[in-house]
């Protein structure tokens, strides 16, 4: 392999050329704009950026286009880019001031650069956190939410490089690391920084600076060439060796190192409480109790402030940490029934736990214990911390938890993120067995008593032995299913069950047509029942797997809604409709004798309707809230006889219609959609109308006509047990409050 050097701006000339291209195998360009203001920052201070790896070949072969433009190669020989294609597209981009191609959209990389940095280095790198991957989407990226204006302000005075923002780069000191690069003249910057005379002290320092920034051109790459003889499949295995060997840079290793420098012999503390766990079953990355240890400090869980921290804060914080772990392992396991890490979403939820209990002292009544559990439940079959921005969602609960919020906060935050709190049978569709609900269907069928159809021993995690050990089994096999559907299709999650690995090996590649008989005789239909599996003989051949599949999702849904004990109710709980009357009034329950007939005046009178849509706006802008119709304010059940009259129909189907139109006209059908369940109940031989509101991610308002017949628009939230106009002058500060995310 020969050796040979080239500088960056070399580099990038032969990127413009057309001279290095992309070979097939290489993954596409996925940086993000900070992580180029990182690399330009060391390059800038000279440190070591690593070599490049190349392959000097004549061979055709199949090659991809670069994020940025290039030319046509001129030249018959071919230099491919094995390892450094991040980098010399970064530097590219910003030095040709070029966008760069990230999943089918042009993107510029601007980044600023400061004339008055201090000399000092400033710790500025940030990794990716656990459970990101470069590849995500851009909305993925999170700004710091719990900084100010003025702390952000000071945090960018004491950096070199920053991605660019508007209120930065109208600061005569801040300058565009493209423009200096496209220029040797000084002129324009200085003159911008407000230096006229030579003789200002700034002048030799902002020249010497800019010279260093443009230096980056002139910057070494150590240049590794495979010889031209190699083949292109031996270059393919160089390449996956050469991209497997080296460890991604993971936040907490980076969190880990700065710890351990300031706390001298701590990582076999941390090493040894994370033996202590795994020894009770339990088994976690480190990362997850370092993250722990930042939320106990810091109460957020970001690495980023782990450079300021002192060990006199670490220390105490650790050891609360470990018993906010303890309780949260306790409670999941035995309160929670989740009794090893496999069965969770996201282990996140043990930080979340161990925090509700350290904000609590431990001590909790049997109501909130209760709620806390069935959040726990729904945010792990939900999939709260594995999906979307984590380390935000992560962040969403603790800082409720740190205002003196509880479970039923926590409950009312995770309904605003997936709407419906039950499983719908469409909610199942095209799982497969990753998916969260797949362990809670494991959870909700191990809490009935299903057992394995050859041995009757009940399933569990930790059986020993490979004839009783656990596995997932295809019902329809997937040799069975493989000449009609897709491996996707056979994967799905309501073609999936739980049985012992020789039941498993002995229905090997049968068709349930065939082995469902014998199981049946033997074990009975109960064999079946236990895990929601229809036995239908017309449902088990081949031609009606769509057909099994949607019966099956029904009858999952119906067995994991009851495991959940959802019932819809805004308090994520059993409350029957009578408890509810029986409670009366309070900030998230109203009632209303009626629609829209006024009992005194024996007419209609839409006026009640407008207030039916003040309190339902109220409730959105709010945490959410029932609204029970046809119940007085003191508790009395009047029905809703006069209303069905009303509309000209004695019954619920018309009187629903309206309701919905009237929502529909007010604030649009995605609102009805996804904010409001209408359910009937019958008490004493009247029908009640229940509307239940989700808590809205955005302000709610009421469109209503004055006295005068203008139209006004109003905006109204909670206060005790009564829906108030919130003023203009105090709608912002609570609009900020309430819709903060």
């Amino acid at each position: 392999m020969a050796k040979a050097e080239a500088s960056v701006e070399e580099l990038v000339g032969m990127i413009e050329r057309g001279e290095l291209r992309l070979p097939e195998m290489q993954r596409r360009y996925v940086w993000r704009s900070t992580r180029v203001r990182d690399l330009l920052d060391s390059l800038y201070r000279g440190y070591p950026s690593g070599a490049i790896l190349l392959w000097e070949t004549d061979e055709k072969v199949p090659l991809q286009e670069m994020a940025i433009a290039q030319q046509n190669n001129p030249y018959q020989s071919t230099r491919l880019l094995l390892d450094g294609q991040q980098r010399l597209t970064s530097l590219s981009a910003v030095i040709r001031g070029e966008p760069v191609s990230v999943r089918g959209r042009k993107t510029p990389i601007d980044l600023l650069f400061n004339l008055d940095h201090p000399e000092h280095l400033a710790i500025v790198t940030e990794v990716e956190e656990e459970g990101h991957d470069e590849d995500d989407d851009d909305d993925l990226i999170e700004d710091e939410a719990d900084s100010n204006e003025d702390e952000l302000q000071k945090r960018f005075d004491q950096m070199t490089f920053v991605v660019t923002t508007r209120k930065l780069e109208q600061l005569p000191q801040w300058v565009r690391v493209t423009e200096v690069f496209k220029t040797d003249e000084d002129a324009p910057f200085l003159e911008r920084a407000g230096i006229e005379k030579v003789s200002d002290p700034r002048y030799k320092k902002y020249s010497q600076r800019l010279a260093r920034l443009r230096g980056i051109r002139k910057y070494s790459y150590r240049m590794d060439v495979l010889e031209r003889s190699r083949s292109y499949n031996e270059v393919t295995e160089i390449f996956v060796r050469v991209n497997s060997l080296g460890a991604k840079l993971r936040s907490s290793d980076l969190a880990l190192a700065q710890i351990t420098t300031k706390w001298r012999k701590s990582l076999q503390v941390f090493l040894e409480f994370q033996k202590k766990c795994a020894k009770k079953g339990c088994d976690l990355d480190l990362g997850i109790y370092l993250k722990n240890l930042i939320v106990f400090t810091t109460g957020q869980s970001r690495f980023l402030t782990v450079g300021g921290l002192q060990v006199e804060e670490l220390k105490p914080a650790w050891e609360e940490s470990c018993r906010g772990m303890e309780f949260a392992l306790n409670f999941l396991k035995n309160n929670v029934g989740i009794d090893s890490p496999m069965l969770l979403s996201s282990p996140f939820l043990l930080i979340t736990l161990g925090y509700y209990g350290h904000k609590r002292d431990y001590a909790l009544s049997p109501q909130e214990s209760d709620q806390l559990r069935y959040w726990a439940l729904v945010a792990n079959a939900k999939g709260r911390y594995s999906r979307g921005s984590t380390e935000t969602l992560l962040d969403q609960d603790l800082t409720i938890l740190k205002t003196g919020g509880g479970a039923q906060e926590l409950i009312d935050r995770l309904r605003q993120q997936v709407g419906r709190l039950d499983i719908a049978p469409e909610e199942l569709e095209g799982r497969n067995q990753r998916s969260a609900l797949f362990k809670t269907m494991f959870l909700a069928f191990r809490a009935t008593n299903a057992k394995d159809w050859r041995s009757q021993v009940a399933i569990a995690l930790d059986h020993s032995g490979s004839q009783h050990k656990l596995q997932f089994h295809h019902i329809f096999p997937k040799a069975v299913l493989k000449a009609s559907y897709t491996g996707r299709e056979a994967d799905d999650i309501a073609n999936l069950c739980f049985i012992a690995g020789k039941t498993n090996r002995q229905i090997s590649d049968k068709a349930p047509s065939q082995y469902f008989a014998p199981i049946i005789e033997k074990s009975g239909v109960e064999a079946f029942d236990s895990q929601c599996i229809p036995t239908n003989a017309n449902l088990l051949n081949v031609d009606a797997y769509k057909a099994f599949l949607q019966r099956r999702r029904e009858l999952v849904s119906k067995r994991l809604n009851a495991f959940l004990n959802q019932s819809n109710e805004i308090a994520g709980q059993q409350v029957s409709i009578e408890m509810m009357i029986a409670d009366g009034e309070n900030d998230k329950r109203e009632f209303k004798s009626t629609l829209r007939w006024d009992l005194k005046e024996g007419v209609v009178n839409k006026k009640l309707e407008e207030i039916i849509l003040k309190t339902v706006a109220a409730f959105s802008n709010s945490r959410g809230g029932t609204l029970l119709v046809g119940v007085s304010d003191d508790g009395q059940v009047l029905g809703l006889e006069h209303d069905y009259i009303s509309l000209g129909s004695v019954n619920r189907d018309k009187f629903e219609l309206h309701v919905r139109n009237l929502l529909n006209q007010q604030f649009g059908t995605g609102f009805i959609t996804s904010k409001v369940q209408i359910i009937f109940h019958r008490i004493d031989e009247k029908d009640v109308c229940k509307i239940v509101v989700l808590p809205a991610r955005e302000p709610v308002i009421v469109t209503l006509k004055n006295k005068n017949g203008q139209v006004v628009e109003k905006f109204y939230a909670r206060s005790g047990n009564s829906s108030q106009e919130i003023p203009l002058s105090e709608m912002s500060a609570y609009m900020r409050e309430r819709f903060q995310t």
